[in-house]
């Protein structure tokens, strides 16, 4: 019996090794030389999920299959058939054993607080939440270009594609109701879903810009207190009962929902610890590491009134921005395997679930953008060439307060003493910046937020004159 159910296991594999962009679980039927029930077929790939041989991708009808390289394969030592079927696609039997306690109603596991040594007893690169072999395979499927490219240059190549997907996925683990072919309609045209919720409407449209903020400002992003505060405000505008709290340290109680965790409420306490983590995530210096210490411990640190693990998800996404690195969109992870993770870090301070939900998800992210770049084209290399230029001139614009022609005359002559080729083409790019310019999209203007408001102010037909 194992011996047939070993063969069949590794016929599946090398029927996926010679079909790379992926089949149904129908066609691999077909494409087996064996006869095999649906039943048995769906377990035996549920097992091959399981042990990292297989990456899922889609749901019902869309599920694809794909293979996973054999160099992959050994690096997590699952290089062969001798495996055993699981009742969970990821979670470990001892992950699954952890998490028998969230069985239990919150008033008998007993309340917990804000555990400081949990932050201050990690050492970068002497701590690891994901396993040495776990992060060599992740880097092996994630590397998308050169290492000499500019920083954010893949995740410009499928900017339009990320912004689908993560802004989806990530309002989807909120309870957001909108479907993906929703969830395309409004990013890419703006056209808001039937019957929908209108906050749903602004979570989506938040995570689109604050997505665009991470890509188009690749290369200047630093993991510190500016730019997560600036992502968070982005995240939240519109959907906070106080527009102050957007973008701000909380100065509230803040309550978790089905648990027993009460974060931090000194507001000077949590801006040290939010400095402190900042300053731990800078020194790691494997980004698979540093995304999912970001992904844990601004979840568990709470900074701000509402949108705390939106902005942890988000901001998991920077070392792979930065690296040219397949990012990761949190697909096909659901709502309640998540959940279930993040409390067990909320009142154990157990990693270990979420570090699997972490490589699942991954996974699943590298599978659904190969091919991807394929499809949209090339990268504006004239655009990229320009990057700093155009930043730099955007700010003279802002700083002196230029409008109307004063601008385009300002730009053209900018051009002209910096020697840059086809100015049109680069004025063109400037102005249409400058017309979507926002205060999450200020890194690397040498402005400031308050220079941005009197500058948009003082526009002609400005509302706010």
């Amino acid at each position: 019996m194992n011996e047939a159910r070993n063969e069949q296991i590794q016929e599946i594999l090398d029927i996926l090794e010679k079909n790379p962009k992926g089949l149904s679980r129908g066609e691999i039927a077909d494409k087996s030389s064996f006869p095999i029930e649906n039943k048995t077929l769906q377990r035996r790939l549920f097992a091959l999920v399981q042990s990292g041989q297989v990456i899922k991708t889609g749901e019902r009808r869309g599920t694809k299959y794909y293979p996973v390289s054999k160099a992959s394969r050994a690096k997590l030592g699952t290089d062969g058939p001798d495996i055993t079927d699981s009742e969970h696609p990821f979670f470990s039997e001892s992950s699954l054993e952890a998490l028998k306690m969230l069985e239990k109603p919150p008033h008998s596991r007993g309340i917990v607080s804000y555990n400081r040594d949990f932050l201050e007893n990690y050492v970068p690169n002497e701590t690891f939440y994901v396993s040495r072999e776990i992060r060599d395979t992740l880097q092996s499927i994630g590397v998308r270009v050169d290492e000499s490219v500019a920083a954010g240059t893949y995740a410009k190549q499928i900017c339009e594609r990320l912004l689908i997907d993560l802004s989806y996925n990530s309002s989807r683990l909120e309870g957001n109701t909108y479907s993906l072919l929703d969830t395309e309609r409004l990013v890419r045209e703006g056209i808001t879903a039937e019957g929908k919720l209108h906050e749903d409407s602004v979570m989506i449209m938040n995570h689109k810009e604050a997505i665009l903020f991470l890509v188009e400002n690749a290369q200047e992003i630093e993991l510190n207190s500016f730019t997560i505060l600036n992502l968070h405000n982005l995240l939240s505008q519109d959907l906070l009962a106080n527009p102050n709290s957007c973008g701000n340290i909380r100065t509230m109680e803040v309550n978790i929902g089905r648990s027993t965790y009460t974060p931090l409420n000194n507001p000077h306490l949590i801006r040290e610890c939010l400095e402190l983590l900042l300053l731990k995530c800078k020194q790691i210096t494997d980004p698979f590491e540093q995304s999912l210490f970001l992904l844990v411990h601004m979840s568990y640190l709470q900074a701000f009134e509402d949108v705390n693990k939106r902005t942890a998800r988000l901001a998991s996404n920077i070392p792979f921005i930065r690296d040219n690195l397949c990012p990761l969109s949190f697909a096909d992870i659901s709502r309640q395997d998540y959940n279930a993770a993040m409390l067990l870090i909320y009142e154990k301070n157990d990693v270990s679930p979420m570090a699997e939900v972490f490589g699942y998800a991954y996974q699943r992210s590298c599978a659904l953008y190969d091919g991807v770049k394929e499809s949209i084209g090339e990268v504006d290399a004239y655009r990229v060439q320009y990057r700093q230029q155009r930043k730099q001139v955007m700010g003279q614009v802002v700083a002196n307060n230029l409008h109307g022609q004063d601008v385009e005359r300002h730009i053209l002559e900018f051009c002209k003493e910096q020697g840059i080729e086809e100015p049109d083409r680069f004025a063109a790019g400037a102005l249409a910046d400058l017309s979507s310019l926002h205060s999450g999209a200020i890194v690397g203007l040498g402005i400031t937020a308050q220079q941005l408001e009197n500058w948009r102010k003082a526009a002609p037909g400005s509302s706010e004159v």
